[in-house]
């Protein structure tokens, strides 16, 4: 059965959910009656280009004719846009596009004749291109909106951005090339809808904007099984036989986690409601393993797991070519029978009457589920069974799955309760090859990852039992405040406690520190005497410092992993291995650190034998790594950016790459040319989540101190001055690019020459230039610091401040500068395409220009020229305009005029109105009467 059939199927079942739809039928009832109306219009339009070659009136009808009731409302957006900048951008450079235009919208006769309609649209677009406009994007939509208008040819739909984003989410197309999906989204409109081949791109828009569950298609099973057979033909260390088998392999299972991620999708909600549960739908991924080398799958399913991602237990809809189970996974780590004894028997008094336990057979056997009577050891899956196609084809599945999901809650609860302290797992395959991606992306071990490891030797060494008869503090207080073998965070309450004792008392604390790390009682409870400040404690001395001192002492059984709760606790990371929780009930706050402590060791030993730090270090790298914001591989953020920018997505791709290699770009120009709006918005497409962006702005009196760290004056608990060590914005978001190797953050230093560079910096000045080495910072000479290359800086710079000028030249030698002009590069044209989107006057983008080019001649550079973003603001009255002008603009100029009235003059803006204002034309105005008004300037300046 070929792919083809099977999106056929699901067609049938979106016709038929959306024929349920009262809301939505009346609607597109009244959009059917007006189609005819509208495409005779159109059509009209077409021919009237055709017969007289006149663009200005093809795009004023065809502006008109978007704004009309019925089905094609949605082009007012960038598709008119689009013509609207072909047409003029030609206009400028005296090219005719006429010809050009009535060729490739009139309707091609085969699928080859349409992809040469759009490769000669392409090439004009790129003669044309000014900051990525016309975008090449838009051409598909562009151009089949008018074929689908053919009367004589209905074998031509359009394909609207919503049916475009749902070919990608149903996993019907491998890329997210607009023009090679035209030709799948015809194929099945053809296919899927022969009567009316446009109702497919409604149907696609019903899915991606309305529709809930739908049912599963119909012949899924069978497309298991043809995955299932092209497996077989996988080798080991060779792959597939050829490339056609190893494509159609890939299509089937893009296809398959398409259906089931968009099922998954709509059950979310109301699974997520019926259980309560904090679920999250984890992405399936395409082959059996984290390997490339490995087959694609023979079978899916959609994952909506408890935080922690696909590993973790959670509820699984799942698919093979036998059929179709509901139910509660324990996740992988149960793999080991006496961890999955623990999570049955714990699930056991829970288990509704009517689900079976699966066994999960190896890939290469094509089948991966077998329902069986009883746990059969291994991974713990257990739920209903749909044998054969008999759940398939039915949107009513839904009720039985959201009943079943809310029966099963009780089951997956257990599954993630205390199985008990020392209770295991094997490492799985999924685990080690994490492990291996730590090792290179992190990467791990690196020199800082030795200087911990001989540092946490080095005070070991300090705390044996002989060295404690006495105790040196000066040691201590740098393992207790310092980031060496681990951060336990700031200490000043503890630093006050020790400040107060005398030698008796240090004398006492030594002894006590002896029995906490050295004593015969079991580990817990020694933790939980010096955790009681009236025992072996003492004021200020918490969790996290105790643990630190277990984890240096004794190494080979603590891990420098020092609190229990919190974002970066035991109990995260336990949560993030998918490892249960120990119980909190009962028990001491010792006895839980220490259970999860063993818990995780007992995880991790096998992957990084006799090295705790590394344990460590995995742990954090996969919690921040679980932090990071879940985007769609397939989406373009940067595109997504260019297209709000009005700007071309190379632009963005050439300052990305910048930041990639060089780690730091400065973007200068004129006040109002959206350097920091700009820079903002490309933060936010390199990084979505904002706890991982920063920005900071520098001013004059902007010290190394308030940039990077240093020491600031704080009351301790006695009401005493005293001074504590703190970070700056570049500290802090260092220290978490660190945590997190392999994810970028962004910091953004807004004005960054108005402060004194060097002293600002100081010795960060090499570590620009050189990412990943480790300088001794002033304030901390014994803990080396490093930039992380995943943190990439951003700064403006305004170029109508003198201040530009005092910019260090070692500074300049490490940044690249960007200059952001509008009269050139990608800023140049900007105003006026946006005044075009917006339907704002456009005389506005001629009066801005004209006032730039004067302002250049009379100045002598391009540097004090008037931003675009002083205008980029919708609803531009008269009134409004003038105001701009009047208190933003005018200022500015008076203030680089001063003293010269009568060039001044040449700016008042009644004057600039009437020159460039609407009417301008008519009322005679041009380059004479320019001479006119300059000659007059000079008169009165006389």
């Amino acid at each position: 059965m070929e792919l083809l059939d099977h999106r056929r199927n699901k067609v049938a079942l979106l016709r038929a959910a959306a024929a349920k739809d009262e809301e939505i039928q009346p609607n597109w009832a009244e959009r059917d009656r007006l189609r005819g109306a509208r495409v005779a219009e159109l059509r009209r339009i077409l021919a009237d280009l055709t017969a007289t070659g006149d663009t200005q009136a093809f795009k004023a009808a065809l502006d008109a004719w978007a704004k009309s009731p019925g089905p094609f409302t949605a082009f007012q957006g960038f598709g008119l846009m689009w013509f609207n900048q072909v047409i003029n951008y030609a206009d400028e450079r005296g090219e005719q596009v006429a010809d050009v235009l009535a060729d490739v919208l009139s309707t091609p006769r085969d699928i080859g004749e349409a992809d040469a309609k759009f490769e000669r649209m392409e090439r004009v677009v790129a003669t044309l291109n000014k900051n990525g406009h016309p975008a090449k994007a838009r051409i598909p939509l562009a151009l089949s909106l008018f074929w689908s208008t053919d009367s004589d040819d209905l074998t031509w739909p359009c394909l609207w951005p919503s049916a475009f984003q749902a070919l990608g989410s149903l996993g019907w197309i491998l890329s997210w090339s607009q023009r090679e999906s035209y030709s799948t989204f015809r194929e099945t409109a053809l296919a899927a809808c022969p009567d009316n081949p446009h109702e497919l791109d409604r149907l696609l828009w019903w899915l991606h904007h309305r529709a809930g569950f739908v049912g599963l298609e119909d012949d899924l099973t069978d497309l298991c099984a043809d995955a299932a057979e092209i497996m077989g033909s996988h080798q080991v260390g060779v792959g597939y036989p050829d490339d056609t088998t190893d494509s159609r392999a890939q299509r089937i299972a893009t296809h398959l986690r398409g259906e089931l991620q968009t099922a998954g999708a709509a059950l979310l909600p109301r699974i997520a409601s019926a259980t309560g549960l904090d679920l999250e739908l984890a992405k399936l991924q395409l082959k059996t393993a984290f390997d490339a080398t490995k087959p694609y799958r023979a079978d899916a399913y959609a994952m909506m797991s408890l935080p922690g991602g696909m590993g973790s237990p959670g509820l699984r809809l799942w698919v093979t070519r036998s059929g179709v189970a509901f139910g509660a996974y324990a996740g992988w780590q149960q793999g080991d029978q006496d961890a999955g004894d623990a999570a049955v028997h714990r699930a056991a008094p829970h288990l509704p009457d009517d689900v079976t336990f699966f066994r999960l057979r190896p890939h290469q056997t094509g089948d991966r589920l077998e329902p069986v009577s009883a746990y059969p050891g291994g991974e713990v899956f257990v739920g209903k069974w749909w044998p054969g196609k008999t759940a398939l084809g039915r949107a009513d599945l839904e009720t039985e799955l959201v009943d079943l999901a809310e029966r099963m809650t009780p089951v997956l609860k257990a599954f993630v309760g205390d199985a008990g302290p020392g209770a295991t797992s094997k490492v799985s395959d999924d685990l080690s090859q994490l492990a291996a991606a730590f090792k290179t992306e992190r990467p791990y071990p690196t020199e800082k990852d030795e200087l911990n490891r001989s540092q946490r030797q080095e005070m070991a060494a300090a705390l044996t039992r002989e060295e404690l008869e006495v105790l040196d503090t000066d040691l201590f207080r740098k393992l207790i405040n310092g980031k060496r073998y681990g951060n336990p965070g700031p200490q000043s309450v503890l630093n006050s406690s020790m400040k107060a004792l005398d030698s008796e008392g240090l004398a006492d604390f030594a002894a006590k520190l002896q029995e906490f790390l050295w004593g015969e009682d079991p580990a817990e409870q020694r933790l939980d005497r010096v955790l009681d400040w009236n025992d072996l404690g003492m004021k200020g001395l918490g969790e996290s410092v105790a643990f630190k001192l277990l984890a240096v002492s004794q190494p080979e059984r603590f891990l420098p992993v020092f609190p229990l709760r919190g974002d970066m606790g035991k109990l995260a990371m336990l949560k993030r291995l998918g490892l249960p929780l120990p119980s909190s009930s009962g028990k001491s706050l010792g006895t839980q650190h220490v259970e999860a402590n063993d818990a995780l060791r007992a995880q991790l030993e096998p992957l990084f034998p006799g090295d705790p730090w590394a344990m460590a270090q995995f742990g954090y790298w996969l919690l921040q790594r679980t932090k990071a914001p879940a985007v769609d591989p397939e989406r373009d953020l940067l595109a997504e950016a260019a297209d709000e920018l009005l700007l071309d997505v190379g632009f963005l791709r050439e300052i990305h790459s910048l930041l990639q290699e060089r780690g730091q770009v400065i973007f200068y120009g004129p006040p109002g040319t959206g350097k920091t709006f700009l820079a903002d918005r490309l933060a936010r497409a390199i990084q979505p989540e904002a706890s991982r962006r920063s920005l900071v702005q520098f001013h004059p009196s902007t010290s190394y101190e308030d940039f990077f760290e240093g020491y600031r004056p704080v009351t301790d608990e006695h009401g005493q001055l005293v001074y504590e060590l703190r970070k700056g914005p570049l500290a802090l978001i260092a220290e978490q690019a660190e945590a997190a190797p392999g994810v970028p953050h962004v910091l953004i230093i807004d004005e960054i020459n108005r402060a004194n560079l060097p002293r600002a910096f100081g010795e960060l000045l090499f570590l620009l230039e050189y990412r990943n080495h480790a300088a001794r910072t002033i304030y901390r000479p014994d803990e080396p610091f490093e930039l992380p290359k995943n943190l990439l800086i951003i700064g403006t710079m305004n170029t109508a401040d003198r201040s530009i000028a005092l910019v260090d030249a070692a500074l300049r030698r490490r940044f690249d500068f960007i200059p952001f002009m509008p009269h050139e590069g990608p800023m140049q044209g900007l105003l006026r395409g946006w005044l075009e989107l917006k339907g704002e006057p456009t005389w506005v983008a001629d009066t801005v220009d004209a006032a730039n080019q004067r302002l250049m001649e009379l100045l002598k550079g391009p540097h004090l020229q008037i931003g675009h973003s002083h205008f980029m603001k919708q609803g531009l009255t008269p009134e409004r305009l003038e105001r701009i002008w009047k208190y933003n603009v005018h200022p500015m100029i008076e203030d680089q005029l001063y003293g010269r009235p009568g060039e001044l003059a040449w700016f008042d803006w009644s004057r600039l109105v009437k020159k460039f204002g609407p009417g301008a034309q008519e009322e005679g105005d041009g380059p004479d009467s320019d001479a006119a008004d300059d000659d007059a300037a000079d008169a009165e300046q006389l």
